[in-house]
């Protein structure tokens, strides 16, 4: 039987040997076939599915997500549609948090303008007193 040790694999999809040994734990890779001495022999399919966990922990999914994912597809419980779907799920969400961030950054901005305010409201008066940044 042929393939690949795990050292072998691992420096192939430019990983560290112990993510593959959390990734088979945590079921996101099936148990490797054993060599008659007991070696792990990883096939060119786990080169596949390491590519395909990287790529999607890059666009953001968990592994959870990405566990549940390849247990899907693997029982043919999964269509196009639904990863199509549960894309679009992750984009909602990084929108939302994109728009939390913009918040944020309008309100640090609103922020550092009342502070180089010429007149400043009597509240950052009071803040700055409080801080005892008053000048």
């Amino acid at each position: 039987m042929a393939g690949y040790l795990r050292g072998q694999i691992a420096r192939m999809a430019n990983v560290n040997v112990e993510t593959l040994r959390y990734y088979e734990e945590e079921g996101l890779l099936p148990p490797p076939d054993r060599s008659e001495s007991g070696y792990r022999l990883y096939s060119e399919e786990i080169l596949n599915r390491l590519a395909f966990i990287h790529n999607a922990k890059s666009c953001g999914f968990t592994l959870k997500e990405i566990k549940k994912a390849l247990t899907s597809s693997g029982s043919g419980q999964i269509t196009l549609d639904d990863f199509l779907a549960a894309i679009e799920k992750k984009s909602d969400k990084i929108r939302g948090e994109i728009a939390k961030k913009e918040e944020t950054l309008n309100r640090l901005t609103r922020l550092k303008q009342d502070l180089q305010a010429e007149e400043r409201h009597p509240e950052v008066k009071a803040t700055l007193r409080m801080l005892r940044m008053d000048s």
